[in-house]
């Protein structure tokens, strides 16, 4: 009886199994499947001083006195393949006590309807800048005039003018503004965003 039990058993298995396979050659079936590439864009800027570095070998100027104007052109340029964007600068003056650097900072002749000096340290331009398909140039300023003021005492100083220059996508961000005026970049938890330097 017992090995009766197993062989009806085993004869329900393979029904079962028959009735499987059949149900599934029954249905029709298909299937696709699509592939979606992504390719992100990038931002791209340049900075160089082109009239400042022309005139002075190793970007050295010397023998400086006190109201003397120096032409220095720190100039952004958006590359051509870059994605919209805005900008910001910020000059690094090295060498000098405080107040000579807030003295020094009067004399640079920034277009300050483009250009407006957040708390950051940054000056913001104040429009994006859209994709155009060709090199874009911004230029912070154009000339630095020592202060008049100066006397001995910064005789023989040396100090260094450094420009650092930033820029970030336009599309999908929106910079932190005051009375209308960019005044910074934050991301979406308002956290300060720090620039990246984008490597080819």
């Amino acid at each position: 009886m017992r090995n009766k039990r197993i062989i009806a058993l085993a004869g329900t298995v393979a029904l079962v199994g028959v009735v499987g396979v059949g149900a599934t050659l029954a249905y029709f079936t298909d299937t696709d499947n699509t592939l979606n590439t992504v390719t992100m864009g990038h931002v791209d800027i340049d900075l160089d001083e082109p009239i400042f570095s022309a005139e002075n070998e190793n970007n050295t100027i010397e023998n400086v006195t006190p109201n003397q104007t120096i032409t220095k052109d720190p100039t952004i340029t958006v590359k051509a393949d870059s994605e919209s964007c805005y900008l910001r600068a910020k000059v690094q003056i090295n060498g000098l006590e405080p107040n000579w650097d807030a003295e020094l900072l009067e004399g640079i002749n920034i277009d300050d309807s483009l250009w407006v000096l957040s708390d950051d340290g940054y000056y913001y331009y104040q429009y994006a800048v859209g994709k155009a398909g060709v090199d874009q140039k911004f230029k912070l300023f154009d000339t630095v005039t020592i202060p008049e003021e100066w006397g001995n005492e910064m005789t023989d100083k040396t100090f260094t003018i450094g420009i650092t220059a930033e820029a970030i996508q336009a599309d999908n961000f929106t910079p932190e503004e005051a009375n209308g005026v960019i005044t910074g970049w934050v991301n979406s938890e308002g956290e300060d965003i720090t620039a990246e330097t984008y490597n080819e």
